[in-house]
């Protein structure tokens, strides 16, 4: 207890940070991967901690001292997961009791793990006396001063009234008259400063009640324009001072007030428009809004990154609109939209501004209802649409569209590409999907076949084996005959040990086809997860250890030309959720996670090059390439350019081996792979790959891993 009295402050709240920075993976690369899922590591041990494990290491370091309380106590409730009631509760009476000291802290407040059933209560009594009512709802929202993030789940949307609505995105209250002076225009607010409200997450929020909330806060906040203008172009008048006479001012933290330089009594002849610029990532999987509601809701956050209206009703009008507006996305999902056309998706795709940096996209369909656009259109796209000629996409989920091997053949190179859905096509053919992983998109980890393939006969092991797991993973045999001899000593070789061609390791099939693998196909094993999906995944791989998303300099570089773009040089994880939480982890700013990230992935490769790391870390003879060098990853807003293309008659790149294989036996991830396999099922919601639900609580998009992520919507539901 004396030596850690003797500790200065700063050190304590260093402690403190790096255990909470634990919780964040420093690599989006293991959010492929379920949360419980070990590493590839030779000891097996995850790449991060759960917040859970997290919040208990912090209480426990509150009971060191005074000093330990002071900087561990506000991380543990920096991010609040509601699964019961209880807690629920407990923050509800700490803010009747005006108790600010936990609830100033929080910065996240998810729903998703939400439950109130198993409490021995009737069906009647848990729909009469509900738990999390409009009223609790907004005492708590009112009284967490730095949130920054909700989301929300069908469990409890009924409790998002409107005044719940005001509470999250006004912060503030309603709106306050300003005072000016010496032009410095100063607010009359009373009591706390909310923090504005950075993501929010409506996913499966269908009930009368919310839907009738939103039509209230849309036609009082949204609709006071004149019919005649499209929204859109309001929106831009917040940056032009010199259009018709109008001043910008910024009113609060979330919303600008657009009105006359002259002030005039007849307030009729204003107009007044209001948006929420500091929102980021907004989430309406499922949300069944009209559309005379959802245009609106949209166009009020000019600054969006990651978009989910995926089963919504988005139609042709809205997508125009969204490509005319000043949203520049990053992750996009229109799944399952119904009522979009092939049109509206070439002119937002192709020649809107709003999607020329994505890196994740999704336009899935399904065999009933398949993506609305046409073969000529589809082949336009690959074409033509930057955000596919850049090749920086990560995510790409096609299934349910027009495809055929030929149109699969002319999409440009995506060494990016790490998640891939092509389920739900049956006219292509796994030789086809084999020449597109190898030519086209060598690093794809994760892919999504289900009911695919099916258009010369149903998918069995032996076509399995032959026309795509062999070709992308597997030895070839002269190659296996010629090992042998050289371990003989009959041949000798100094060539370069062999390495599989794709980074190949999860494979999404149908029921059907699944059936007929069974006991698998060597490493490759069937993991059912805990709906109707299941996958083939290479327990004998995994991601590397060393992988990294975007180049990073040396630490012996030279730091001049940091400061032109800090925001491109950062890992992916931090330039999504550097901010996820609030703009500093109890004092941890962007540059300190990233220099403590640095430090971290240079510490993990002089463990990894120590000398009683066993051999099967290495992927290659050579060492793993430089984080200088790692091209292929790139995701930064400036593409990657291909080195070579296919037109050009060139060598492909080669791939960056980003996948380990052949882990022994006894390893963690073979062990819990192997258990997972003989469970038929029997396994926890969050289990599976390839996410149907983008995660914008912390932004992670479509990549994301977390427990507590709407498992069913992402993994189970088909």
């Amino acid at each position: 207890m004396s030596t850690s009295r003797s500790f200065p402050a700063d050190i304590v709240q260093r402690i403190c940070e790096i255990v909470y920075l634990d919780s964040v993976p420093l690599c989006s690369l293991r959010l492929l991967d379920p949360p419980t899922i070990p590493s590839a590591a030779f000891d097996g041990q995850n790449v991060s901690t759960s917040i859970y494990e997290t919040q208990r290491v912090l209480y426990v370091l509150c009971l060191v001292n005074q000093t330990f309380y002071r900087y561990a106590k506000p991380l543990i409730s920096r991010r609040i997961q509601f699964t019961l009631p209880y807690r629920f509760m407990l923050l509800v009476d700490d803010a009747l009791a005006s108790r600010q000291a936990t609830l100033s802290n929080i910065r996240l407040m998810d729903f998703s793990s939400f439950r109130a059933t198993g409490l021995g209560r009737t069906v009647g009594e848990s729909t009469e006396r509900r738990f999390v009512t409009p009223e609790r709802l907004y005492t708590l929202i009112h009284a967490s001063a730095g949130l920054v993030a909700f989301g929300s789940s069908e469990t409890m949307d009924s409790a998002l009234s409107l005044q719940v609505l005001e509470a999250l995105l006004l912060r503030d209250g309603g709106p306050s008259r300003p005072s000016r002076v010496r032009d410095v225009s100063t607010e009359r607010g009373i009591g706390p400063v909310h923090n504005a409200l950075q993501s929010l997450d409506l996913c499966g929020c269908i009930s009368p009640r919310f839907l009738e909330a939103m039509r209230a806060f849309v036609h009082k906040y949204l609709e006071s324009v004149p019919a005649s203008r499209p929204m859109y172009d309001l929106l831009e008048e917040e940056d032009d001072d010199n259009d018709d006479g109008l001043n910008v001012e910024r009113r609060g933290r979330s919303r600008f007030i657009a009105h006359p330089k002259h002030t005039s009594r007849d307030m009729s002849s204003q107009v007044r428009t209001r948006t929420f610029p500091s929102m980021q990532r907004l989430g309406l999987k499922g949300v069944s809004l009209p559309r005379d509601l959802l245009a609106p809701f949209l166009l009020a956050f000019p600054n969006l990154r990651l978009l989910d209206l995926s089963e919504t009703r988005v139609d042709a009008p809205i997508l125009d609109a969204l490509g005319q507006s000043t949203i520049r996305l990053e992750s996009l999902s229109l799944s399952r939209c119904r009522a979009i056309t092939s049109e509206s998706l070439v002119k937002l795709l192709v020649h809107s501004p709003t999607t020329f940096h994505l890196t994740e996209l999704a336009i899935q369909g399904t065999l009933l209802f398949p993506t609305p656009v046409s073969p000529e259109d589809l082949c336009f796209i690959f074409s033509n649409a930057p955000c596919m000629r850049s090749g920086a996409l990560r995510y790409l989920d096609l299934g349910g569209c027009a495809l055929t091997n030929e149109s699969l053949s002319l999409m440009p190179p995506q060494h990016a590409l790490l998640d891939l859905g092509l389920g739900a096509i049956p006219d292509i053919t796994l030789s086809a999907v084999c020449s597109f992983l190898l030519h086209t998109a060598p690093n794809v980890q994760v892919l999504d076949l289900s009911h695919s393939c099916t258009a010369h006969g149903p998918v069995n092991a032996v076509h399995l084996y032959h026309d795509l797991l062999a070709p992308c993973t597997q030895r070839p045999p002269a190659l296996e005959i010629a090992e042998q001899l050289r371990a003989l000593g009959i041949k000798k070789d100094n060539s370069e040990p062999w390495h599989p061609p794709t980074n190949l390791r999860v494979l999404e099939l149908g029921s059907a086809a699944l059936g007929t693998i069974r006991g698998g196909v060597g490493s490759w094993k069937v993991i059912w997860g805990a709906g109707r999906r299941g996958w083939v995944v290479d327990t004998a791989a995994g991601p590397h250890p060393q992988a990294f998303d975007i180049p990073l300099q040396d630490e012996d570089s030279d730091d001049t030309d940091r400061g032109r773009d800090r925001t491109m040089k950062q890992p992916m994880d931090l330039r999504r959720s550097g901010s996820q939480l609030g703009r500093t982890v109890s004092g941890i700013s962007p540059g300190e996670e990233q220099q403590h990230n640095r430090s971290t992935r240079r510490i993990n490769r002089t463990l990894s090059n120590a000398p009683h790391m066993p051999t099967m870390i290495t992927a290659s003879s050579r060492p793993f390439e430089s984080r200088s060098r790692s091209l292929s990853l790139s995701t930064s807003r400036e593409p990657p350019r291909a080195r070579t293309t296919r037109s050009s008659g060139m060598e492909p790149p080669k791939v960056q081996f980003q996948v380990l294989r052949n882990l022994p036996a006894d390893h963690p991830r073979h062990k819990v792979l192997d258990y997972l396999s003989s469970q038929g099922g029997s396994v926890q919601g969050f289990i599976g790959w390839h996410s149907h639900k983008m995660e914008v609580l912390l932004g992670y998009g479509l990549l994301g891993r977390e427990i507590g992520t709407y498992a069913w919507f992402a993994y189970q539901a088909s």
